[in-house]
């Protein structure tokens, strides 16, 4: 007499697998939703102050436009209409962008990228070091993204210093640099090398002036105008 096999009974491990993906599923609609609900993701602009070793790029979100424009500007850079310079404090780099770029909003975060931050930044977002602030912006967008709800968390962390970079910023850079386009614009000087100058009383300072038709074309470059 024939005894056939046994079949194998996989309905408890299809069961538990379906459990399993139902789960996270829920975890990821959760925590998606909590980010993206927040008041710096669901903003119309959002400014990330990027600032490196030798310079700075102010980075605009403008989820209207589907946009994002990148400033590029040297330290010591000052605008003597108003007389804002970038001298790498948070609040005061937030205020020269404001004063001579003519960009307001009040969800803005600041990036400290100095002093090493950029490689360990770089590494945390795209799994390599890169050259320059630039390169890091561009390879952001070639990244998948499906699952930095989980590892935004984690990047954050890799941050020290100065910077105020949350969870919901970070993704609204990540998915804005995905999504929308990039335009990069450098601010050209007066001269190409800074100036030395003496305050009396305050001492010397290496500052790269910038004219009045720069300053115009920048604010065209960023959606403002005159």
């Amino acid at each position: 007499m024939r005894i056939g096999r046994r079949r194998r009974n996989y309905t408890p491990l299809v069961i538990g697998l379906l459990v399993v993906l139902g789960i996270l599923g829920l975890v990821y609609y959760v925590m998606s939703s909590s980010l993206k609900n927040s008041p710096v993701y669901t903003a119309d602009k959002v400014l990330y102050i990027m600032a490196y070793d030798d310079g700075y790029a102010f980075v605009l979100v403008d989820s209207n436009r589907e946009s994002v424009k990148v400033v590029y500007a040297k330290k010591g850079l000052y605008d003597p209409k108003s007389g804002a310079y970038l001298e790498g404090d948070p609040v005061e780099d937030y205020a020269f962008f404001k004063d001579v770029f003519g960009v307001s909003t009040p969800q803005w975060r600041f990036v400290d990228l100095r002093d090493g931050e950029l490689s360990k930044f770089s590494r945390a977002v795209l799994g390599r070091n890169v050259r320059n602030v630039g390169e890091l912006l561009r390879g952001m967008k070639k990244r998948n993204g499906f699952f930095d709800v989980f590892l935004v968390g984690r990047i954050t962390k890799s941050l020290t210093g100065n910077s105020n970079l949350d969870n919901s910023s970070l993704l609204k850079l990540l998915d804005s640099m995905r999504k929308f386009d990039l335009d990069e614009r450098v601010v050209k000087g007066i001269t190409k090398s800074p100036v030395e100058v003496e305050i009396e009383g305050e001492g010397k300072f290496k500052r790269i002036y910038i004219d009045s038709r720069e300053r115009e074309d920048l604010r065209e470059f960023l959606g403002v105008g005159g």
